[in-house]
């Protein structure tokens, strides 16, 4: 899969002393082209004709990041057919913006089409491959269909570019309890990506696996009172992140018998996202 997207999508060449600051320069081409008509409406001594396309590109500008940013809040809010429907008209305006197949890959991933999500994110990564965080979450979705060694490569990948990256321990940690590795590794990635001081969504997130664990331990004292910590972290959380999150809580509330305090938290799970990945099982949970 990975080879057939690279394939499939047109990269700067390797090695080329200039792919850096190539790369770069495809997240905000405007900047240069304003620079370039700039430098020839001095030249020109003020020429109409620079100044009218220095407009169009200016207002070219302002349309692609207020679209940016309509289908990151469309993405954080679960409103993922409007997401769709804008990040179509941006990758028409400009198909090499890595902004556009990050948001792509976010809502596929909350929907649970990782397979989609995976091409999206590899998109993202051969344009941008310097932010930690596209890497963090290929290594999710390629955890989700089962490419665990794929997906340590990518969550180690996030790491070597950002060793305080919270979601690359948190893949890690999940990728090492999928391969059978010991307990004691795991814990420790969790709580490695807790102490980075992490985002409230990675921070329930990573809490939740750590109270998974701790049951499986039988540590049910250490696990009940981090449960208690969960909860005023959702608020700061996006919905799709949010609908998880008490997905989560469920599942675990119900391993300590607690059914329903469960009911609950699968009951909102549904109503913050009613298509996304845990949809169908939240709702099927919710009326056991």
């Amino acid at each position: 899969m990975s080879s057939q997207a690279r394939k499939s999508w047109p990269t700067l060449t390797t090695g080329h002393p200039f792919n850096w600051l190539g790369k770069q320069l495809l997240l905000v081409p405007e900047a240069v082209l304003l620079l370039v008509v700039l430098l020839f409406h001095v030249l020109l001594g003020g020429s109409l004709l620079t100044a009218l396309i220095g407009l169009a590109l200016m207002l070219y500008l302002a349309l692609r990041l207020s679209l940016l940013g309509i289908a990151r809040q469309a993405v954080m809010t679960a409103s993922y057919a409007r997401a769709e429907q804008v990040l179509t008209w941006l990758l028409c305006l400009y198909p090499y913006s890595a902004d556009a197949y990050a948001l792509q890959g976010a809502t596929l991933l909350a929907r649970g089409q990782s397979e989609a999500a995976i091409m999206a994110f590899q998109r993202a990564i051969a344009l941008f491959p310097a932010h930690p965080e596209l890497h963090a979450t290929l290594s999710a979705a390629l955890l989700d269909v089962g490419l665990f060694h794929e997906a340590r490569q990518a969550a180690t990948q996030a790491l070597e570019l950002d060793p305080r990256s919270a979601s690359a321990y948190l893949q890690l940690a999940g990728i090492e309890e999928q391969l059978g590795k010991p307990v004691a590794s795991i814990e420790m990635l969790l709580r490695s990506g807790l102490a980075v001081h992490p985002a409230p969504p990675d921070e329930a997130a990573l809490r939740c696996a750590l109270i998974a664990l701790l049951l499986n331990q039988q540590r049910s004292h250490e696990a009940r009172h981090m449960l208690t910590l969960i909860e005023p972290l959702l608020p700061a959380c996006p919905a799709p992140q949010r609908a998880d999150i008490h997905f989560y809580l469920g599942t675990l509330l119900n391993a300590i018998d607690a059914p329903e305090q469960a009911r609950l938290h699968f009951e909102q799970s549904t109503q913050i996202d009613p298509r996304g990945r845990h949809a169908a099982d939240a709702w099927r949970a919710g009326r056991q």
